[in-house]
Parts: C-alpha cells; sequence; structure tokens
C-alpha cells in the first residue's frame, strides 16, 4: 500500500511534471513555426497532442495506483469517478450513489473498499453481462454499507465464472474484518453488500440481507 503510494507520487510529480514541462516547449516551438508558416508546424503539433496524451496516460496510471485520496470523503470522490469511468468505457449505465454523512478516516480501508468495487463492477460487466449497475456507499448504524448491485446473470459458486476476482474481494473484506455478503436476487441480477463496523459485525445478517436467497461469508 505505502509502496503504491510513493510510485504513484513519482508518476504524477515526477514524471507526469517532466512530461508537462516537455509539452509546454513542445508547444512554444510549434506556435513559432506556424508564425512563420513553416511546413514543419503540423508535425509539431503533432507532437504536442501525443506528449499530452502521455500526460493524461501517466496521471491515469497514477491515479490507478492510489486511487483514493487522503480527504474523508475520498471514498465518495473516487466511486462517483469510477462510475462514470466505467459508463464511458463499457457503454453501461452505472450510478453512484451515497450519504453525504459517510466519511472513512482510514485510508487503508477506503483503498480496500474501492478496489472491492471496482472488482464487482468489472465482474458484472465481463463476467454476468451486466448493463445496469449501483454503487451505493451508506452508513447502518456506526458502521458502513457498500453495496454493489447490478442486473446481470446470476452468482454461481466459488469455482464459477467470478474465481479470482471473488477470492480478492473476499481476501480484502476479511482484511477489514467486515462481513462480505453476495445475493441472487429474487427476479434477476446480483447484489454485493460489504458491511464494516464493530457493531454490525455483531447484528443478526439477516437484517442485513432481508429477502437475499444467498448469503456468503
Amino acid at each position: 500500500m505505502h509502496e503504491q503510494e510513493r510510485i504513484s507520487a513519482e508518476l504524477h510529480d515526477g514524471l507526469g511534471q517532466h512530461l508537462t514541462g516537455i509539452a509546454f516547449l513542445a508547444k512554444a516551438l510549434a506556435n513559432k513555426l506556424h508564425s512563420r508558416d513553416a511546413p514543419e508546424a503540423p508535425e509539431t503539433d503533432q507532437i504536442v497532442g501525443l506528449i499530452n496524451q502521455a500526460v493524461a496516460n501517466t496521471r491515469s496510471l497514477a491515479r490507478g495506483l492510489q486511487p483514493v485520496g487522503p480527504e474523508d470523503n475520498a471514498l465518495s470522490v473516487a466511486l462517483l469517478q469510477l462510475a462514470g469511468d466505467i459508463s464511458k468505457v463499457y457503454a453501461v449505465d452505472c450510478k453512484f450513489s451515497t450519504d453525504d454523512t459517510v466519511r472513512i478516516f482510514s485510508r487503508d480501508a477506503a483503498h480496500h473498499l474501492y478496489r472491492i468495487a471496482q472488482e464487482a463492477v468489472n465482474n458484472a460487466i465481463t463476467h454476468g453481462g451486466a448493463n445496469q449497475i449501483t454503487i451505493e456507499l451508506s452508513k447502518f448504524g456506526r458502521g458502513i454499507v457498500l453495496s454493489i448491485t447490478n442486473n446481470g446473470t446470476a452468482y454461481i459458486d466459488d469455482t464459477g465464472r467470478l474465481g479470482q476476482g471473488l477470492f480478492s474481494m473476499r481476501r480484502r473484506a476479511q482484511i477489514l474484518r467486515a462481513k462480505f455478503l453476495l445475493e441472487n436476487l429474487p427476479v434477476s441480477g446480483v447484489r454485493l453488500r460489504i458491511v464494516m463496523g464493530s457493531k454490525i459485525s455483531k447484528m443478526n445478517e439477516a437484517s442485513v440481507t432481508k429477502g437475499s436467497k444467498k448469503d456468503t461469508l
């Protein structure tokens, strides 16, 4: 986790800033060539475009290594960004909703919850064929519930289509000492809930997943 933060910072503040400087100089050169109607001007425009794309890719990579910032509402911000990115890339309806009072003060916990949501969404699309996904972050007593609901095909078992992704999500939930609740919905679709909090962990599971057909700890 800390090594990822270091690499992310180096990419953003080191390589990213270096490329930004190169792009600035290339743009200045392109402007000079355009002012002289030089035949090489269009080529410098292409160079500027390629450098700017490299800057964007570097920042995207840095954000991927450390998608959740240090602020106590950073998980909500990151999940909102995730929903937007998923909608654009996969052309599906992915939405995020939360209660503005939800705050997570552990950056490690926020990081694990983000990765669980990311894995659940990707699995829903690639394995379940879902085109409607809802990510919700809400308070439950003194704890927090992360819920990912999709209209894809039903969950089968640990050796089925989810494979390593399911194992990874469960493992992160164990690290958080959170409940991992996976259910096939009555009509169609699948819902995953990650339930955190000392009081919640002692509560009856049925109160959190009332009406579910399949819960897995």
